[in-house]
């Protein structure tokens, strides 16, 4: 059924002659319900005519964070890094989660265009090489993207967190704190993110003499999968002393299930997460985690967007890659010897 001016303005409770202007770019109307009245039509389906009056008339850079969305802490700290950084660059970042359309993409960015956005972050981790290419191929050359996915072969221009130093840097500091044994939950081995993880931190153990990682579990970063890993390793008779999980959603799962089996941290058994979301600091015992900052990610790549806004530039497939640290909390530090 085709969507007309008078679906639209039942829906957002402005009038015809005010949804007109809207779309047309003509007339005084602010921003902020010009903007309303163009995402709604877009929502419903309204093929909105891309025209230099719309385009124009929007002084604020509006940018689209094109992502798959889920309920949660790690999505919410993602947007809000975005959000933030965003208010210091006087930029409106907006979400669009395309969970159950991810083939209809590059539908979506060539209407963001006529919506008044001036570019696009992409953080879909399900996007394959091809369908990057065809993401590109697809996309006006002078409408700016940036990728926030571990992809192994990229074809955007991407910013991402050093997944591979952070996992790194958990297995530095269980060896620090004297674990010779070491358990891991890893993140599904289809997302590239989720293996740098992993060969982060079975590398630096291989490079230490007597140090062994003896128990893997393959986890898919929720928490049933933490729970499920602690299941198996309460099975299993050599335990390691130290575990590290590849996001923090597994280890309170995993956390949550050996509590409630009388296992303590770190008196029994050490564990780390990744991503340091607010949970780690209000959790019990305080998790120790990779702290990956999503106000310097959104920083990083906003400010590549804007230096490409009306100056069109070829991708090459470049990866900057932003630092991460380690939040040592109770989780895993050792009770100094009385």
């Amino acid at each position: 059924m085709k969507v007309t001016l008078k679906d639209i303005a039942k829906s957002t409770n402005f009038s015809i002659s005010t949804i007109s202007r809207a779309l047309r770019g003509e007339g005084r109307i602010s921003e902020e319900n010009k903007k309303k009245i163009l995402e709604t039509a877009y929502e419903m389906g309204y093929k909105v005519p891309a025209g230099k009056k719309n385009a124009t008339r929007i002084k604020t850079k509006h940018i689209a964070i094109i992502t798959q969305f889920h309920t949660g802490e790690f999505y919410a700290s993602f947007f809000d890094g975005f959000d933030k950084a965003a208010q210091d660059l006087n930029i409106v970042v907006s979400l669009f989660n395309v969970s159950s359309k991810i083939d209809a993409i590059d539908e979506l960015i060539n209407n963001l265009k006529s919506l008044g956005y001036s570019a696009a972050v992409i953080f879909v981790s399900e996007l394959t090489e091809k369908m990057y290419q065809r993401l590109l191929l697809a996309t006006p050359s002078d409408f700016p993207m940036i990728s926030c996915s571990n992809i192994y072969r990229p074809v955007l221009d991407t910013v991402t967190f050093d997944a591979y130093r952070g996992a790194s840097l958990v297995a530095a500091h269980f060896i620090d704190q004297g674990y010779e044994s070491f358990g891991l939950i890893e993140g599904p081995m289809d997302k590239p993110g989720a293996r740098f993880r992993t060969n982060g931190f079975i590398d630096y153990i291989n490079l230490h003499d007597g140090k062994h990682l003896i128990w893997t579990f393959k986890g898919d970063y929720t928490i049933d999968a933490g729970r499920a890993a602690f299941q198996e390793f309460n099975k299993i008779k050599g335990k390691p002393r130290a575990v590290f999980a590849a996001n923090d959603t597994m280890a309170f799962g995993f956390m949550e299930m050996a509590r409630e089996n009388g296992w303590t941290f770190p008196d029994k058994i050490a564990l780390a997460g990744y991503d340091n979301l607010p949970q780690c600091q209000n959790h019990f015992p305080r998790l120790t985690s990779v702290n990956t900052n999503f106000e310097i990610l959104a920083r990083n790549t906003l400010d590549k967007l804007i230096s490409r806004i009306d100056k069109p530039k070829e991708h090459q497939g470049i990866v900057s890659l932003v630092p991460v640290s380690l939040e040592i909390r109770q989780s895993s530090m050792k009770k100094p010897d009385k």
